[in-house]
């Protein structure tokens, strides 16, 4: 009997649900292939933004065996390898071993070598100095000086246009010649910038000490292993000119050498972004072979004395710690940024099936409302015939069995096609017509996809579940009325419990982005459902509203009368009556759209407004579109840049006006702006006693203002622009310079002492988040930092400690100051090439500069964001998928307002209604609803892609100034083209069903009903 059954009742079944299951199994399938797909893009930028995979570090003596650097060269998997040195060593004073400056005498607390094999490893100082070096260009170093005013500041100032390095050994007395090196500059830097530097390219930090010089160098073994030697206490044999091998052992030095060897692993065949587990277990075992194999091959120090190697002495104000590095042990770490990356996003990829099926929740809920209008519709054209099955004597359970049996069948059958289809095309299409191996086929995967069909075949189950009631209980009589019972009483729609929390909770998840607050900000426990809310919020948001609208005829009628009356005519009144009498139809049509438009613009906002959010703070952080930083020295005679800031001042105007000059003849700048970074010799501040803290003269405070870009929200008592008008004769000062000294606008502040040691000071302007145009302090944001690193770059910027004022305050005219460093700021006239711009300033410049920088280099240091990342993948879905899953679902409901009304249509045009009058009926009962739905989702759009952008920008882990600025609401032309296409696909459905619903005349529409 239930094969026969199958026969009557089993086809349209099994069509109708094999078709939505269909759906909802291509939809999940692909949501997942994508969401995939945007986790192996975010991957692959990811490791873009890393230049170096891993680092060995070998820390101990060098000795002078160079074979390491082959044997990781030639480890399967390694692509390139470069060397980092980085010798830092106390020499005894009074000891064998001097440093000397032009054949003069130098002595320093520390004397450290720097050395890469790559110059592009070193910070930029470096790199210019040795483009400036010319010929000798091989063997050109830097001389940096770490340390604050009082401990280098006079040797700042005396070194400038020193012109060769060398250290030398005594032995017996007598002077041995180690090495020279010519100096091409003398600059000053602060640890903290080297460290960041260091950080950006290798991933790590360094020990360096808080007073000292850095010899920056090309990298020359034979410097670097007689360097070695004389810190552990050896002087090399071709040095030692005497036969008695005592001579060659002298005192040790406090050494702490450091070798880096920095790989790039090939990562085409390592690493794949479709298969993280197997990418890090191969990233994983590589590092591990290379541990081993550095421990084998480790080179053995000359001096084997361990137990008198001398212990780390402090300086005054150094905290503990890095004491490992002394001693005098060699041994192997295996950095690798790659492997943390690799571990951050398998996490993520365990989750993925999650993250995909809560990422398609809009687009089953726009499923659902489909399969439940067909379901409707099924039942509307089964309705007579299931009254037939029943006055033949069918039982309603028998029939109940067949239509289960029917809707099973059916979706499990357009479940298994749309879970092929919905996999297999989009991966040929993200990678050019081929399948990657693995990707469909893996285990998990394939418990996803399970999992998926289990899905889709009880969200049919459930839908079918009215159906089969109905069929079970329908009597003939029931099935002979013209108006269904069931129908009846599903007219009535309220706005319950379910439907307030509904609201509640989506309400609570937008405003939270918007407003910056969380429950689990108070309450830790709630984290997890907070996450799972930020997935559910909006559809929540939307049915909540779509319910609240039509739980009362008046707001139905106070809703839809501004859109329904114009487009209805004369039949708008009652085309207003008659949809507030059933408002579950007006549900479905609203909610999907809704949902539709929403899930298609709201990742446009979102991402729009975080790119203006990440431009905008780069803009803040650089200033102006182009930075270049010079060494003031280099600009007058060192005489004139002691004593007191006015007789500096009044030397370095002239030619720091020169410079601007010229810079502005470059082809493609519009106007420039400088200021000057000093140094506070005699200002406390905790934590800055070894470096001090800066000062930056503003060149002209109205130039900087118009010319520098800046936002109201930088300045923290009042407005950036307030703050700087006062700084005429005022200073502004950074949080920590404020916090310790417990400033407020208008206080006095002490800045120093003038050369008869008077007190010298001014009021205070403002406090200041951040001061655009300082020289960039930024690191490139990517997911390979350990915690503990993140933790380290947030207190530097936490602690960045400044003060800044005009350079023509009267005021300090005689404060002691010591000037490192010009920053000259230039914007240009449109794009220029950045490659060829920055080749025309170093040219231009009348004197060689020390960094150049863009605003181009700026916004690429700021990461993309990984929830973007896989909103924006699937928006291509949204918009494919959700369009067509939207317009089949309008289209199922338009099919069964229609059977319903068909007798009333049909009347109406008995009673006289003017075909014209009857299309604008049917176009208004049809648009109305959905032109609301439209505006309800696209302003939902806008309030969570705000509110999205500025939720994703809280999460960062590494704090910029980007966190200093509000988020702007940017909506793009792509979003308006987007909400155009929308509207366009909904007047054409209306329009054409309109059409379509006349085919008959009204005597046969009678007939039919």
């Amino acid at each position: 009997m239930i094969r026969r059954l199958l026969g009557i009742l089993g086809r349209r079944t099994i069509l109708t649900f094999g078709f939505v299951t269909f759906l909802v199994g291509a939809l999940l399938a692909t949501v997942n292939i994508t969401s995939r797909y945007a986790l192996k893009l975010y991957v692959d930028d990811q490791l873009r933004r890393i230049p170096w995979d891993l680092a060995v570090y070998q820390q101990g003596a060098v000795g002078s065996d160079r074979t390491l650097h082959t044997h990781i060269a030639r480890t399967a998997g390694i692509t390139r390898v470069e060397s980092l040195a980085f010798l830092r060593a106390r020499f005894p004073e009074g000891g064998e071993v001097e440093a000397q400056v032009d054949r003069k005498p130098f002595t320093t607390p520390w004397l450290c070598l720097l050395a890469a094999s790559d110059p592009s490893i070193l910070p930029p100082d470096l790199s210019f100095a040795l483009q400036a070096a010319g010929a000798d260009r091989d063997r050109g170093a830097v001389l940096s000086l770490v340390g604050p005013e009082y401990a280098m500041g006079k040797a700042f100032l005396a070194l400038q246009g020193a012109k060769e390095f060398s250290l030398q050994v005594h032995v017996q007395d007598q002077p041995r010649f180690l090495f020279n090196s010519p100096v091409n500059k003398v600059v000053r830097l602060d640890r903290d910038e080297l460290n960041r530097w260091l950080m950006d390219q290798t991933g790590s930090v360094s020990y360096i000490p808080y007073i000292g010089a850095i010899l920056l160098m090309p990298y020359q073994w034979d410097i670097l292993t007689k360097f070695d030697q004389v810190a552990t206490g050896l002087v090399p044999p071709d040095v030692l000119g005497v036969a008695d091998q005592d001579a060659g052992h002298i005192q040790m030095a406090e050494y702490a050498p450091e070798v880096v060897y920095l790989a790039k692993i090939d990562r085409a065949a390592l690493v794949s972004g479709w298969d993280l587990p197997q990418s890090l277990a191969n990233v994983k075992a590589l590092n591990a072979r290379l541990h081993q194999t550095s421990e084998e091959h480790a080179p053995l120090p000359l001096n084997l004395k361990p137990d008198i190697v001398p212990g780390h002495s402090h300086e005054a104000g150094e905290p503990a710690g890095e004491d490992s590095k002394f001693s005098g042990d060699i041994n192997f770490v295996v950095d690798s940024t790659t492997e943390v990356l690799l571990e951050r996003m398998q996490t993520i990829a365990r989750l993925i099936g999650l993250v995909s099926l809560l990422v398609a929740l809009p687009l089953l809920w726009m499923a659902w409302v489909l399969a439940a209008n067909l379901a409707g519709l099924l039942m509307l054209n089964e309705r007579r015939t299931l009254g037939l099955m029943r006055l033949r004597g069918i039982s309603g359970d028998l029939m109940g069995r067949a239509l289960l049996v029917s809707v099973v069948g059916g979706g499990l059958i357009g479940g298994l096609f749309g879970l092929v289809s919905g996999s297999l095309l989009p991966l040929l299409v993200y990678e050019g017509g081929r399948l990657p191996r693995g990707v469909l086929t893996d285990p998990k995967q394939l418990g996803l996809f399970a999992a998926f069909l289990v899905i889709s075949v009880v969200l049919a189950l459930v839908v079918s579940r009215r159906l089969v009631k109905y069929a079970m209980t329908i009597s003939p009589l029931e099935a002979s009325r013209r108006v269904s019972g069931s129908e009846a009483v599903e007219a009535a729609m309220t706005f319950g419990p379910l439907q307030q929390l509904a609201l509640i909770l989506g309400g609570y998840v937008l405003f939270g982005w918007t407003f910056e607050f969380a429950i689990s900000d108070t309450f830790t426990f709630f984290r997890y459902a907070d996450r799972l809310l930020d997935f559910l919020g909006l559809p929540l948001f939307l049915y909540g509203v779509a319910t609240l609208l039509a739980s009362k005829r008046e707001r139905i009628q106070h809703v839809m009368a501004p859109v329904l009356k114009p487009i209805g005519g004369v039949l708008g009144k009652f085309a207003l009556r008659h949809m507030s009498i059933k408002p579950h139809r007006m549900v479905a049509f609203l909610l999907i759209v809704a949902l539709m438009s929403s899930i298609s613009l709201y990742p446009i906002i979102t991402s729009r407004s975080f790119e203006d959010k990440a431009v905008r703070g780069a803009r803040v952080q650089l200033g102006t579109d182009w930075q270049v930083l010079f060494n003031a020295p280099d600009l007058v005679d060192i005489d004139r840049l002691s004593g007191a800031a006015s007789s500096q001042l009044a030397a370095l105007k002239p030619e720091i006006e020169k410079v601007v000059r010229s810079l502005a003849g470059v082809r493609g700048v519009r106007d420039s702006t400088y200021m000057i970074e000093a140094v506070l010799p005699s200002f406390y501040l905790p934590g800055y006693g070894l470096r001090g803290v800066p000062l930056y003269l503003l060149g002209s405070t109205d130039v900087y203002r118009e010319n520098v870009y800046s936002e109201p929200s930088v300045g923290l008592s009042a407005a950036f622009d307030s703050i700087l008008a006062r700084t005429r004769d005022e200073v502004a000062v950074s949080p920590p310079v404020a916090d310790f000294w417990r400033l407020e606008p208008g206080s006095q502040m002490l800045l120093g002492m003038d050369a008869d040691r008077r007190a010298v000071g001014a009021k205070t302007a403002g406090i200041l988040a951040f001061l655009p145009g300082l020289p960039p302090k930024s690191v490139t944001d990517r997911q390979g930092y350990v915690q503990a690193r993140v933790d380290y770059l947030n207190y530097l910027f936490s602690s960045n400690a400044y003060v800044a004022t005009s350079a023509d305050n009267a005021q300090l005219a005689s404060l002691q100051i010591l000037i490192p460093r010009i920053v000259v700021m230039l914007r240009t006239a449109g794009s220029v090439d950045p490659a060829a711009f920055q080749k025309s300033v170093a040219t231009a410049a009348p004197f060689p500069p020390l960094e150049i920088h863009s605003l181009t280099q700026e916004i690429g240091k700021v990461g993309s964001d990984m929830y973007i990342s896989l909103a924006l993948a699937n928006m291509r879905i949204y918009l494919i998928g959700g369009l067509m899953l939207a317009l089949i679902a309008i289209l199922a409901v338009a099919m069964a307002n229609y059977s319903e009304d068909r007798r009333t249509l049909a009347l109406l045009r008995i009673r006289g209604a003017s075909p014209t009058s009857m299309w604008r009926f049917v176009v208004a009962m049809l648009l109305s609803p959905a032109l609301v739905g439209l505006a309800l989702g696209a302003g939902s759009a806008v309030l969570a892609g705000f509110g999205l952008a500025n939720y994703v920008w809280r999460l960062r882990e590494i704090r910029t100034v980007v966190q200093l600025l509000p988020t702007h609401l940017v909506v793009g032309a792509l979003a308006a083209w987007v909400a155009l296409l929308l509207i366009v696909m909904l007047v054409g459905v209306a329009s054409g069903f309109s059409w379509w619903v006349y085919r008959n005349t009204a005597h046969e529409s009678m007939q039919g009903a």
